[in-house]
Formats: structure tokens, sequence, C-alpha cells
């Protein structure tokens, strides 16, 4: 077994999830097909404390960077943390759960958060199928302890005298 780059892909392999481009009739097929640029485009903006972070196209390792930038200047300038709102996204690799887990770990050592707003059916399927969904979820507000309730009594059991050992009944001299 001989050792290839993890970016170079094995002849005759592609991803499933990008386009196969096919050479136009006549014209000679060449064996390795234009490169397209992976699309990516973010935009963020305040809310409250925290950092809104809207994700557009595909997150594969050509984007996966520009990705972290985007969120690390959101997390730098936000004061509890970042949401990332990733319901736009087309296609979601490991590289993008990667950029999120690394992020994670920043915003915990300052006190903050990331979490994920409204993920796409991919990003859902890869955070679902790793098992780190819960890790972006948004932190629910703690509960304030409730009291116990005692159940009250409608009336306070009559207590009877018990008869005493010399006849009669035990009680105060007034009773008698």
């Amino acid at each position: 077994m001989h050792a290839r780059k993890a970016t170079t892909p094995e002849p005759g392999h592609r991803s499933p999830h990008r386009p196969l481009h096919v050479a136009a009739p006549g014209a000679a097929a060449d064996p390795t097909p234009p490169r397209q640029p992976s699309l990516l485009t973010t935009d963020s903006y305040p809310e409250g404390p925290r950092k809104v972070v809207v994700v557009l196209g595909e997150v594969d390792h050509e984007t996966a960077p520009a990705l972290a930038t985007a969120l690390r200047e959101a997390l730098r300038t936000s004061g509890e943390g970042v949401d990332a709102d990733l319901s736009a996204v087309r296609f979601w690799d490991c590289s993008g759960l990667n950029v999120l887990l690394r992020l994670r770990r920043e915003a915990l050592a300052v006190g903050k958060t990331i979490t994920v707003r409204s993920p796409s059916r991919v990003v859902r399927r890869v955070l679902t199928l790793t098992g780190t969904a819960p890790l972006f979820r948004p932190p629910q507000p703690e509960r304030v302890p409730q009291p116990e309730r005692v159940p009250r009594l409608e009336r306070a059991p009559r207590l009877e005298r018990a008869p005493s050992a010399f006849g009669g009944h035990h009680g105060s001299p007034a009773d008698n």
C-alpha cells in the first residue's frame, strides 16, 4: 500500500455530490474534468450578545478555511458566542464538522458557546451520524427547583383518648 495525498482523489473516483463534467459531442474527452470552484458565502449580524453567521453553499476541504475565518471573527466580536445558521448549506463534509469542533473548543475556553441554527438536511445528517449534534444545541435555561408540594389535609385527624389502665380516660383534670 502506498500513500497518497489526502486531497488527491483516486484515479477514476469522484465525489458523488459533485456534477460530472462531460465533453461536448465530437470533442476529445479530457481525463481530468475542469475544476469548478466550491461556492461558499457567509454573512453575519449581531443578535443581542451573540453573533449569527449565515452560511450559504458548500462546505468542503476547499471552503472550510473561509468558514473558519468567518466563524472565528464572529466569535471574537461576540459577547456570548456564535449561532451558525446552516439552513442553506447544500454540501457538508467532515471539513465543516472539524471547523465547528475546533471553534467550539476555542469558544468554551473563553466562556462562550457555538450553536447550530436550522441545520440543512445534509448538515443534520453528518451531525447525527457522528453523534455531535448535542454539542451544538442551544443551552437550555436552568430550571429553578420547585418546592415539593406537600399534600394538604382537609382536616387534622382527631385523636381519640385511650382508656386508662385504672379505668376511665386519661386526660387533663379539666376533662374529668
